[in-house]
């Protein structure tokens, strides 16, 4: 009976081990992504997905708006607001090309298709992504391990 018992004490060890270490090995797929860098193309992709469905012109991707978003990105670990860490508007960090400029910012999620899906349930957002006035628009991803929300997102839009 003694033999039974450690026998089984040793299925449910390994099966008990078996499981924390498919589990650790999700959690790690989620916290590093599989192809971050093509995140900025895909949500550009869906979010022109979004204004084609209420017949408006696709936004065209603009280097130099990624280029200021991912500084934006960055921040937002410090202080995930539209005003940055040195207190000045989240607009210092754009070019001063344009008149009309917009920011999203969005938190925690893991992949383009939760972030889009964020910010269209989200009525101030949703009007920036379908908004007559932006042409352009710069999206970047940013993730840090060691903050509250691990994976950052920002658009920056210009008419």
């Amino acid at each position: 009976m003694r033999k039974v018992l450690m026998s089984v004490a040793i299925i449910f060890l390994v099966a008990a081990i078996n499981i924390a270490s498919v589990s650790a090995a999700q959690t790690a797929r989620w916290e590093r992504q599989e192809n971050p860098d093509k995140f900025p193309r895909e949500v550009l992709r869906l979010v022109n997905l979004e204004r084609a469905r209420i017949g408006e012109p696709p936004l065209k991707f603009a280097k130099d708006l990624s280029a200021s978003a991912y500084v934006r990105a960055k921040e937002l670990p410090i202080k995930f607001s539209h005003t940055r860490p040195d207190g000045s508007k989240c607009f210092t960090a754009m070019p001063q090309i344009g008149h009309i400029i917009g920011e999203n910012l969005a938190g925690g999620q893991t992949s383009p298709e939760q972030v889009v899906e964020a910010w269209m349930n989200s009525k101030t957002h949703r009007e920036n992504i379908l908004s007559k006035n932006f042409k352009e628009l710069g999206v970047a991803y940013y993730y840090n391990p060691d903050s509250k929300y691990k994976h950052y997102w920002v658009q920056h839009f210009r008419g």
